[in-house]
């Protein structure tokens, strides 16, 4: 057989040949400008949905842990009366007779101290003990108070 003429498998296996020679070369060039820009958008509008989900979290848990630490304090305050039949004068006497931890700051989820007043509002709260919240400021909407802490969840 004349090496001119070619067989019907040669044929196919050069158009084989050439066809995957083609294709490596197209997939190596990588991506295009476009890809790219649309990628990096695509992962911009995730992160900026993700942050805006995640961003109220922070003052949630805040406030979650002030609700905790009154629980802790409110059940000492308890304690103590049922012991000495008053309520402690200020917080840091529940330190000092071991109803609380020396070791925890007597502060709310934004580092601010508690505010107790023994003397109480009624005979239905005969104590005061509360966080004034985030702003630091008492008599508006993000006060935590042990009271009413149960009425807002």
């Amino acid at each position: 057989m004349p090496e001119s003429v070619q067989t019907t498998h040669q044929i196919a296996t050069g158009r084989s040949q050439r066809f995957e020679r083609r294709r490596v070369a197209r997939f190596a060039r990588g991506f295009s400008l476009l890809e790219l820009t649309l990628v990096i958008a695509i992962i911009g509008v995730l992160t900026a949905v993700v942050a805006f989900s995640l961003g109220g979290l922070g003052g949630r848990a805040k406030t979650r842990a002030t609700e905790a630490s009154l629980t802790t304090i409110q059940t000492s305050i308890k304690s103590y009366h049922l012991e000495y039949s008053s309520y402690p004068p200020d917080l840091l006497t529940l330190v000092s007779a071991n109803y609380l931890d020396r070791d925890k700051p007597l502060n709310d989820g934004w580092s601010k101290p508690f505010y107790y007043d023994s003397r109480g509002r009624s005979k239905e709260q005969p104590y005061v003990l509360m966080s004034s919240g985030e702003d630091g400021v008492s008599g508006n909407e993000d006060d935590v108070d042990v009271w009413t802490m149960l009425l807002r969840r």
